[in-house]
């Protein structure tokens, strides 16, 4: 049996908006036997119900795994079937099928709609400042309420089928008839507002009835009009200045007849129990301004106020383009440490969400939220401005929904709630986990945990930096160096995609890239790319496409690539990157060495120029890449007449000098071995111990694997004394700290102004876990794992490892383990796989299915 799983539209399961006209379908496929091979794919397309298929790819080759549609151009509105169908070498045959819609065509008249800004003292208003016991502090007391809208409507026959479709400026959770639609939050997303805000579509035909019904949506300020960030010249309103929401359904009913409610000055709006919500400050919530069943039918809002029409034109509206923010798990507190005066509960794990609370009617429950402990007291300082506090009175258990935390423990005082009913929410973009990797030793099986843990985390909408502190912004350079490690844990390809779209549309006009992705208007801070900042349009694109193969990424951002790569060459002429650097981070937090930037600066400008020579080249565009290649030839000599020294010396002599020069290829070939000793010596000086920031450490243990000392690479692995990720494991962490000393015996705390304890920066040591450890890895030549190499390096501290990747073409399974005098590699791979083993000296081509290498345990 074969079959075809994993059914893909544009890289997202079953999407609803849709609105590209010639969409990428794609799947994976999984067999029942070892050497099978797929020889033949086809794709067709239907409308639900419609007699006959709409388009037919014809038959693709056996190694296809995704047809671009290329029909007509879709039309918007519409629902539609389809069906992969795969033939193996044997005559079998497997099929599956999904569905997708395509998005809007028509708003049907949808205006933005909000709060009147005018003052009406003629309609019912509440007291914000009635409890003196909940005080406003100066950056929440001019924060207003969320808004409440609401819109009924009739219906004269049972719907037949209902689409909602909505955005916001700010964040929305929608309602009908009373019952929240969809389990997204935050929606619709960080993205850059001016040029694109994400709509989002549902199925709301189960939720509506004949008669009467009830529309609803609860909007807040989120990232239009919140605080983002920490310039305080500009630390909110930097899209807008108060939330608005947009949003039309459509429902057909059994006779025919269409009903459309769109957001209008028909709408009522007034505000509730939700008295202010920031995604920095918090949330307060107050039962006692509630105004109970406002979401549903009989609800009587005369006296709320008439919704204002804000804008009438839609703007840049398109259909979502990743997968949405949800909750994506539940932690019960593992600690309850209670006193007269306050309970601080313990979940046991740095995440990134929120409190589900038990009723507290009478008191309001204050709830602050820090990821460590000082002297067992809750640690806020390096929240700096970001208050991250909810105030909640509420006579049902309940939790905010216009914010989110970065916290493991969290404080509570005021009302008396039972602690261990509390729970923490966990936020993450929902995306598929794809890869995993398991061992023998539960330390490394920490730092994995740590690792998976800081992306869940701060993959929220928008990969962020950390998601504690007053920032929580997409800074390039983090998103890159830690691409290649979050794109083997989980799918990104949506995501990061549509990321990366966002880096295109806020690059300026002189092609410089700006640190920060989404880039806020409000702030002129980094808009001048740094090395391996503004890089990322290159080496991101480039990561996307090795790990999914998808060369349309390539094709979408060459043009951007290509002026980033001449905005810095012409700045820089001889090669040597000295101006024009931005805010040059350098080698950002390393420890104890500092290596000089424009060491940093240059090797960044050649390895990007060289990789996208090579991507010019995979487009076909040979004399860009002949015009790159030369460029990145000329980098590199320039690289190696100003920074190597004849006795095998990098300028700085820094452990991360040394790896971009030995990793990019940076120094002549009989340079190579003196540099790479002197490498090896500072390391082991140290008593293997790093020194690297957030630019090198990715390239460290790869690096020493790639020259023959991988045991010095598991050395630095299993290091656990200070500075090392066993350091900060050995120190209670459950996620990867910003900093190797973001605490430390002898100096405490780091200092607060720039301390997070949830930063995947650090943790792109996980790529090497996979590839080394695990020995999932492809050919340099090999993209979306097509052509494997399978050759885990095994160490001493490990009696086995087990490794699993589900990748574009089907699921990739590793474990090695040893079997009392030998080591023992099982290798399945999916249908049409193929590529390599190598263990102990022992090389066997690999096919499809299982399959078992042994050799000694005294040869590897």
């Amino acid at each position: 049996m074969i079959e075809p799983y994993r059914l893909r539209v544009e890289a997202r399961v079953r999407p609803r908006e849709v609105d590209v006209p010639h969409p990428v379908l794609s799947w994976a496929v999984r067999g029942d036997r070892d050497g099978q091979r797929p020889v033949a794919a086809r794709v067709t397309l239907r409308r639900p119900g419609a007699q006959g298929v709409v388009w037919d790819s014809g038959v693709l080759p056996g190694e296809a795994v995704s047809a671009t549609y290329d029909g007509p151009a879709l039309a918007p509105d519409e629902a539609f079937s389809w069906r992969v169908e795969v033939e193996d070498d044997a005559g079998g045959r497997g099929q599956a099928e999904s569905e997708f819609e395509t998005g809007v065509g028509d708003w049907a008249g949808a205006t933005w709609i909000g709060r009147d800004p005018e003052p009406n003292d003629a309609v019912d208003a509440t007291d914000r400042d009635s409890d003196a016991s909940v005080r406003p502090t100066l950056r929440t007391m001019n924060l207003e309420p969320p808004l409440q809208l609401r819109r009924a409507f009739e219906l004269t026959g049972e719907p037949r089928r209902a689409r909602l479709t909505l955005s916001a400026r700010g964040l929305v959770v929608p309602y009908v008839n009373g019952e929240r639609v969809g389990g997204d939050e935050l929606l619709p997303g960080w993205t850059d507002y001016p040029s694109r805000i994400q709509y989002r579509t549902f199925d709301v035909t189960g939720l509506l009835r004949a008669g009467g019904n009830v529309l609803a949506a609860a909007v807040a300020e989120g990232w239009w009009s919140g605080f983002v960030g920490f310039d305080q010249r500009h630390h909110a309103h930097h899209y807008g200045t108060a939330p608005q929401l947009f949003a039309r359904l459509l429902v057909d009913d059994e006779d025919g007849t269409r009903t459309v409610v769109a957001t209008d000055g028909s709408w009522r709006e007034h505000e509730g129990r939700r008295r202010w919500a920031d995604l920095l400050m918090g949330e307060y919530l107050d039962d006692r301004f509630a105004t109970p069943g406002w979401t549903g039918r009989g609800f009587d809002d005369a006296r709320w106020r008439p919704a204002a029409v804000l804008d009438a034109e839609p703007g840049p509206l398109i259909g979502q383009r990743d997968e949405p923010v949800r909750v994506v798990d539940e932690l019960a507190p593992v600690a309850v440490d209670r006193t007269s005066e306050r309970t601080i509960v313990d979940f046991g794990q740095n995440l990134v969400g929120r409190l589900r609370v038990p009723a507290s009617p009478d008191t309001p429950l204050r709830i602050r939220h820090g990821e460590v402990l000082q002297d067992g007291e809750l640690y806020v300082e390096n929240l700096r401005s970001a208050e991250a506090t909810d105030l909640i009175r509420s006579s049902t258990p309940t939790e905010p929904l216009f914010t989110f935390h970065g916290f493991r423990y969290a404080e509570l005082t005021g009302a008396d709630v039972d602690a261990s009913a509390v729970r923490a929410a966990v936020l993450s973009s929902d995306v598929e986990w794809t890869g995993s990797v398991t061992t023998s030793s539960p330390f490394l099986n920490r730092l994995i945990e740590n690792i998976r843990w800081g992306q869940r985390g701060n993959f929220v909408s928008v990969p962020t930096d950390c998601p504690q502190r007053d920032e929580r912004l997409g800074w390039t350079a983090d998103v890159q160096v830690f691409a290649p490690t979050a794109t083997l844990n989980a799918d990104l390809q949506a995501l990061l995609t549509r990321w990366l779209d966002d880096l295109v549309a806020a690059q300026l006009p002189n092609g410089s890239v700006p640190d920060v992705i989404p880039r806020s208007p409000g702030t002129t801070l980094f808009d001048y790319g740094a090395p391996g900042w503004g890089d990322a349009i290159v080496l991101v694109p480039w990561t996307l496409y090795r790990v999914y193969g998808d060369a349309a990424v390539l094709r979408r951002y060459l043009g951007p690539m290509l002026r980033w790569l001449d905005y810095v060459a012409a700045r820089n002429p001889d090669g040597v990157w000295r101006t024009g650097r931005g805010n040059d981070y350098g080698d950002w937090l390393s420890v104890d060495e500092h290596t000089p930037k424009e060491v940093v600066a240059t090797a960044y400008h050649a390895h990007a120029t060289a990789v996208a020579a090579h991507i010019a080249g995979v487009l076909g565009n040979t004399s860009e890449a002949d015009r790159l290649e030369a460029r990145a030839a000329m980098i590199r000599e320039a690289f190696a007449g100003e920074f190597l020294t004849a006795d095998g010396r990098v300028h700085g002599d820094s452990q991360t000098g040394y790896l971009m020069t030995l990793a990019w290829d940076l120094a002549p070939d009989e340079a190579r071995p003196a540099l790479f000793a002197r490498l090896v010596e500072k390391i082991e000086q140290r008593g293997a111990r790093l020194t690297t920031g957030f630019h090198g450490v990715a390239l460290l243990c790869p690096t020493l694997a790639r020259f023959g000392r991988a045991d010095l690479a598991y050395d630095l692995l299993f290091q656990r004394e200070f500075p090392s990720w066993g350091f900060s494991i050995e120190n209670g962490a459950t996620t990867i700290w910003e900093r190797w000393d973001g605490w430390t015996p002898e100096g405490g705390f780091q200092t607060p102004e720039m301390n997070s304890f949830n930063h995947y920066s650090l943790g792109s040591v996980g790529e090497w876990v996979y590839t080394d450890v695990a020995g999932i890895a492809q050919t340099d030549a090999s993209i979306g794992f097509e052509d494997v190499v399978i050759a885990p390096r095994i160490d001493r501290r490990l009696e086995w490892v087990e490794g699993r990747l589900q990748t574009v073409r089907g699921e990739i399974r590793t474990r090695w383990a040893r079997e009392r005098d030998e080591i023992e590699l099982t290798v399945s791979l999916p249908p049409g796989a193929g590529g390599v083993a190598r263990l102990g000296g022992v090389e066997r081509r690999l096919a499809s299915g299982t399959s078992v290498l042994r050799v000694l345990a005294t040869s590897v």
